[in-house]
């Protein structure tokens, strides 16, 4: 009877490091540069239309709080003192001054130089009234004969404008947020209770369908890029290439691919969605933004990048791993 053949002692499995892993795909993400930028860009333009949404969402309730709750604030009430000083103490008294002094008939003299209101104060009388939205003490003519007749009064018109200036600068910022309702109901932005709630369940779903046609093409993508690699996955479980190293290569790929994308996207998105928020609205768009929701939208959209790149990979990376070489290697190439 012959002697048993003894099999020869199975060699110990090398497990190539994860810096190896790395490398790997970083070349295949070289290689196959067109294909990578393809993913990217879906990842991209799905999160900038994410970040963009919620910051839209976080800013309009941010000007919407502030133009609820800024009569009751503490700013109101100072320029609405401030409003009342200004009035009283160098406003009125200056008014009644040159109203007085213009009602008194006046009569130029011939050869006398006529006062140039766009010399002696920077502009004519309409467009000062114009500029400050307050009628002036007395009519065109009046104030002409009076600072023509006492040059000394110029300095008091002087006053008069920088205080006239002043208080429509308060009067302003005090019907600030009237008119900032008025803005954003003019541009169609939700104001009711019912109104905002409905408009948060449309920017659901337009996200969400934004989210799925993003995994939809990462998917297909990655299971493109499968494709294209047949021989060289079945090369590499020939060379004794291990399911788990295959599934990491994959994932690896794809998780590059989803940081860059992701932070790009989301940039993108805060970018351009502050800038129109500032063209619409100007300096109220930053009147009262939540910086901490903006961190945590900020924070989100990237933990939602990276998982939706890293799920659309999860598929492709476990149908290249279970492969068999001998298919992957009969493939045309």
């Amino acid at each position: 009877m012959p002697p048993a053949t003894q099999h020869p002692q199975v060699e110990r499995q090398i497990v190539l490091p994860l810096s190896k892993a790395i490398e790997i795909a970083y070349k295949s993400i070289r290689l196959r540069l067109s294909r990578s930028l393809l993913v990217t860009s879906g990842i991209i333009l799905a999160l900038a239309f994410l970040m963009s949404i919620l910051t839209t969402d976080r800013m309009t309730a941010g000007m919407r709080e502030w133009a609820m709750d800024f009569p009751r604030s503490v700013e109101a009430a100072q320029l609405a003192q401030q409003r009342e000083a200004i009035e009283n103490e160098r406003f009125k008294p200056v008014d009644l001054e040159l109203h007085k002094a213009a009602s008194q008939p006046l009569v130029i003299t011939e050869g006398a130089e006529r006062f140039d209101p766009v010399k002696g104060l920077g502009a004519s009388f309409a467009d000062l009234q114009k500029e400050v939205g307050i009628p002036l003490p007395a009519s065109d003519g009046d104030l002409v004969a009076l600072l023509t007749r006492h040059p000394d009064q110029v300095g008091k018109m002087q006053q008069w404008l920088a205080a006239a200036r002043d208080l429509k600068r308060v009067r302003e910022q005090l019907v600030a947020p009237q008119r900032l309702q008025e803005t954003m109901k003019n541009a169609g932005v939700p104001s009711t209770p019912s109104e905002i709630a409905s408009n948060r369940i449309q920017t659901r779903w337009l996200i969400g369908l934004a989210l799925l046609v993003a995994f939809a093409g990462i998917l297909n993508a990655m299971l493109m890029s499968v494709t294209e690699r047949f021989r060289e996955i079945g090369t590499m479980k020939c060379l004794g290439a291990l399911d788990s190293f295959i599934i990491k290569l994959f994932l690896i790929e794809s998780l590059f691919q989803g940081v860059v994308g992701t932070v790009i996207g989301v940039l993108l998105g805060l970018g351009l969605s502050m800038a129109n928020m500032s063209t619409n609205y100007g300096i109220y768009a930053w009147k009262h933004v939540p910086w901490g929701g903006m961190v945590g939208s900020i924070l989100l959209c990237l933990g939602v990048g990276v998982v939706l790149t890293i799920a659309g990979a999860l598929y492709p990376a476990w149908q290249a791993a279970r492969m068999q070489p001998i298919e992957a290697m009969r493939v045309e190439a």
